[in-house]
């Protein structure tokens, strides 16, 4: 297996959440662990309010950073060597396929097939265009439950749109914030531009996704 580096030595039990948590411990990664932690209990309760499965938005964020103990420098490589499908893109900045390596490594090392949850490991950093209920879930969950320096007012008002039973309006909120820094980042994902274009056309000609 290509992942077996990073499990040698290691005895899972079967448990998703303890599972995780030795991996990711056993390999310093506390930073990620803390911030998974965060993001399961976002997402349970994001689910919950949306009428999502809480045990698969458990799972997926229990999974979506699994990668992060793949170096940065080597994640690009590791992919190819699992014939993970690359965008252009993909090639010139190569640590957004850690969504892409995290599903890969929720199936070959956790033995994930539920494809709802792949699907949101996959798009979680970026989402895509046709997104379904979790992959939204998971999504919104990461960035409000992210932490990094400095304000960032965008996260109040997904919570605000989430407080409005907007689940979409959270998500456009970080999409629309992502394009208006587009002059400053080294990468706009093809895929978060078109979920964003897919978005803003159901903003004005459709319904938006509201709990029932």
């Amino acid at each position: 297996m290509i992942y077996s580096e990073y499990t040698e030595g290691m005895t899972f039990s079967g448990d998703l959440e303890s599972d995780v948590g030795h991996f990711l411990r056993h390999h310093k990664e506390h930073e990620t662990y803390e911030h998974t932690a965060c993001v399961v209990r976002e997402a349970v309760r994001i689910a919950e309010r949306f009428d999502a499965d809480p045990t698969l938005a458990a799972q997926a964020a229990l999974l979506h950073d699994i990668s992060n103990v793949i170096p940065k420098s080597n994640m690009l490589s590791t992919a190819i060597s699992s014939s993970i499908a690359l965008l252009e893109e993909e090639y010139r900045y190569e640590h957004i396929v850690h969504q892409k390596l995290s599903k890969d490594m929720a199936h070959q090392i956790f033995g994930c097939r539920d494809q709802a949850v792949l699907s949101a490991i996959e798009c979680h950093t970026t989402l895509k265009a046709g997104a379904c209920l979790l992959d939204k879930v998971l999504f919104v969950a990461d960035k409000i439950s992210w932490d990094p320096p400095g304000e960032h007012p965008y996260q109040d008002h997904m919570r605000a749109e989430l407080e409005m039973l907007d689940l979409n309006g959270a998500v456009l909120v970080y999409l629309n914030h992502v394009w208006s820094q587009r002059g400053k980042l080294k990468l706009v994902h093809p895929w978060l531009i078109a979920a964003r274009e897919e978005l803003l056309k159901e903003e004005t000609g459709m319904p938006m996704l509201r709990v029932r």
